[in-house]
């Protein structure tokens, strides 16, 4: 009997060390696997983008590739975040581009096409031909970047105009506070690109073509995403819209 009693502690207490060992195991190849799904579901994620790109004619319409994948990241998380309408619509600035070059896009994902490809003004003190300098500060005449989702249209100073809504804060959030619209202004006229080699500056609104700037705020008021990109390694690394892993953590993809 004694022998028996002895046994057992002493068989606990060297299999402890194994036990544990398998538990410890366990919980590794199950975060293992986690991580593997999440991987596997970021790379269907980045596939997805880069045959939306393709199907789009990014390249013909010389949109950055880079401009669009992020433009495409902040539209999925604002869309889970019942932020934007049910048009799938995602507008892009890139300010990466001269002035002088179309840089402003609407794409339609649904239909997979890009509806609207036109030039479009930055701020007066954001640069001269090319915008560097970005602020979200009242009275600063300059550009403000990141994602704004657009309100109601209105008739005001400067005609027929749209709202933006930003709640980036340090980057668009005063944009509402500030007037940042979509407008059309005379600077805006090819003739004023022939004549100066440039098109003219805004006070920091995103200023559409004449000919064009109906048509695009009809189709992308009340509800759609604006995406305003410039490669500022900052905001790139810091904005609340640009994170993946909200998007393969809950399952989308």
């Amino acid at each position: 009997e004694m022998k028996k009693y002895i046994f057992y502690p002493l068989f606990l207490f060297f299999s402890l060390p194994f036990f544990s060992y398998g538990q410890q195991n366990v919980r590794t190849n199950k975060l293992s696997a986690v991580a593997e799904n999440i991987l596997s579901q970021r790379e269907i994620f980045e596939h997805s983008i880069k045959k939306i790109y393709k199907q789009i004619q990014g390249d013909i319409y010389g949109l950055d590739y880079n401009a669009f994948r992020y433009a495409y990241i902040g539209y999925q998380n604002m869309k889970i975040q019942n932020k934007l309408n049910e048009k799938r619509l995602l507008s892009i600035i890139d300010f990466t581009k001269n002035s002088s070059q179309k840089r402003f896009y609407t794409i339609d994902l649904e239909n997979q096409l890009i509806l609207y490809h036109t030039f479009v003004a930055h701020g007066k003190k954001t640069g001269i031909e090319t915008a560097t300098y970005f602020s979200d500060k009242n009275d600063s005449n300059k550009s403000s970047l990141g994602f704004y989702v657009t309100g109601k249209t209105y008739n005001g100073d400067a005609g027929f105009s749209l709202k933006l809504h930003g709640d980036e804060r340090n980057y668009n959030s005063n944009a509402y506070k500030r007037g940042i619209v979509i407008h059309t202004a005379e600077y805006m006229d090819e003739s004023f690109l022939k004549k100066n080699g440039r098109f003219g500056r805004s006070l920091g609104c995103p200023v559409l073509p004449a000919s064009i700037y109906k048509d695009v705020i009809e189709t992308i008021k009340e509800g759609t995403l604006v995406f305003a990109y410039y490669n500022n390694k900052q905001y790139l690394s810091s904005s609340k819209y640009l994170k993946i892993n909200n998007l393969t953590e809950s399952g989308l993809y």
